[in-house]
């Protein structure tokens, strides 16, 4: 019980840290655009997310992939960049169903995301089976973004009920923060290529 307390806790703390605030960019970037009768579809996406998240940590750890860390801290930010262009520019899309193109990417980001967290995910994961605390992580991981989305979602339904702000002004205003915040991150990440 405790190693479940202890790795479900890892995970969530992973997403809530504000010194790695990316994942928090990320996932307010994937949820702009969606209000509480479009929570199931943002769901799918942030499972997609996690999937990812947990398949590059695993393929990581067990020594399957390697990458270039400073490729990966470039792709990051591109893939927060990117989510935020498709809240400005193609959000009708995701009025329907997403599509299983949106469901890849975001799982794709999650990959992304995933090895850049793999290196302090090897070093506290020093047992020759992850499997559980794995789990364990992903859990806390997937809990911790269903509080963020959530979050975010109540703020977006609020701004269009409450305060009869446009979807339009509410993406646009949010994603331009988002891109604002990137950009140093990008010079920095850049410079270290």
């Amino acid at each position: 019980m405790n190693d479940f307390i202890f790795y479900l806790r890892l995970g969530f703390e992973h997403i809530l840290d504000i010194n790695a605030y990316d994942h928090l960019l990320f996932l307010i970037a994937m949820s702009l655009p969606f209000v509480f009768k479009q929570m199931r579809l943002l769901l799918l996406l942030v499972t997609g997310f996690t999937i990812g998240h947990t398949l590059s940590l695993w393929a990581a750890s067990a020594g399957i992939i390697s990458f270039s860390l400073n490729w990966v801290e470039f792709l990051i930010p591109i893939s927060i960049l990117l989510t935020a262009l498709h809240a400005l520019y193609w959000n009708n899309s995701l009025e329907r169903k997403p599509s299983l193109p949106f469901f890849v990417l975001a799982t794709f980001f999650g990959i992304i995301h995933g090895l850049g967290f793999s290196a302090y995910f090897s070093i506290v994961f020093t047992q020759k089976s992850i499997g559980f605390p794995l789990l364990y992580f992903t859990l806390g991981i997937e809990f911790a973004q269903l509080v963020i989305v959530t979050l975010v979602i109540v703020v977006n339904s609020i701004l269009s009920n409450l305060f009869r702000v446009s979807k339009r002004d509410r993406i646009l205003v949010g994603s331009s923060i988002i891109i604002g915040n990137l950009v140093p991150v990008l010079i920095t990440a850049t410079k270290a290529l």
